[in-house]
């Protein structure tokens, strides 16, 4: 069993992992929601403690939301560049040098042109969320000169759990929909790839299966189903849910937020044999049913 640590363990993504790599591994889990003062990776000492003994290392810790990384744009740094430094860093110095995979967003994508979006696109990012995470890509790229195995992953709109944020779009809309309350929509117009946390951890778990066996030379891949999903067509998602009693107030997409991302699937699916299994249209449907469950 390869001992890995998990950063951002708490996290939605996290969560699921723990699940799935349990049986297999020996699991470290680091989150500041466990124990902010010990577990905090933006202090460097801390982050080669944790680290120390690990074969692997999957780092998800963040701040993993576009809206509060623009109100938030020091914490952000902090926590998504600084931290992501500390964790290469670690990685480089620890005597078991330990493989990395680095969670990276669709944000770096920024609007772009034509869509389906492939991993060559050029990144454009438009917030500072994006922009962190671009400036932590740029800092994997060192590390590999370095010696450093990392692997790059790109989530796209990762939902599929009642207890992640609640003011992410899928948690609200599903739980408005149990409620009858009204839809606050951001511009119906905005265009989303929604991965469900099972399918993209299956993928997280390939990578770590390449990483284990050997693998040292992953380009950067994205887990995206390939389809689009607006705002709008989620928002009528929701409303059918319940029973028409949901009410839609459209308002102005929010600053610097992306109109449109789809991801294009294809190097998951030939380097890992990844596919997504569930369609958003089942994947809402089970949401709205946990917080039906969960309510009554």
């Amino acid at each position: 069993m390869a001992k890995i640590a998990i950063t951002g363990s708490s996290g939605l993504i996290g969560r699921e992992l723990i699940k799935q790599l349990s049986a297999q591994h020996e699991l470290i889990e680091i989150d500041i929601a466990l124990d902010e003062r010990n577990y905090d990776i933006s202090d460097a000492n801390i982050a080669r403690k944790l680290t120390k003994s690990c074969e692997g290392i999957i780092h998800l810790a963040a701040v993993s939301r576009v809206a509060e990384a623009q109100e938030f744009p020091l914490r952000t740094w902090s926590s998504n560049v600084s931290g992501t430094h500390n964790i290469l860093d670690a990685a480089l110095r620890s005597s078991s040098r330990p493989w990395v995979i680095h969670a990276s967003s669709r944000e770096v994508y920024g609007d772009q042109p034509r869509q389906a979006i492939t991993e060559d696109t050029p990144m454009t990012p438009l917030n500072i969320y994006g922009r962190s995470k671009a400036a932590g890509e740029g800092m994997v790229y060192g590390a590999q000169d370095a010696g450093a195995n990392v692997a790059i992953l790109r989530f796209a709109n990762v939902y599929g759990d009642i207890y992640d944020y609640s003011d992410r779009v899928i948690p609200a809309f599903s739980r408005a929909a149990v409620n009858g309350t009204t839809l606050r929509v951001d511009d119906a117009s905005v265009c989303m790839d929604f991965t469900h946390v099972v399918d993209v951890s299956k993928g997280v778990v390939k990578v770590v299966d390449q990483l284990t066996s050997g693998e040292k030379n992953l380009p950067p891949i994205h887990f995206a189903t390939g389809t689009g999903t607006t705002l709008g067509e989620l928002a009528r998602l929701a409303v059918t849910a319940s029973n028409n009693t949901c009410e839609l107030n459209e308002v102005e997409k929010r600053e610097a937020s992306v109109g449109c991302f789809i991801g294009d699937p294809s190097r998951a699916k030939s380097l890992l044999g990844w596919t997504h299994e569930t369609p958003i249209q089942s994947g809402f449907t089970e949401m709205v049913e946990a917080y039906r469950a969960a309510t009554s």
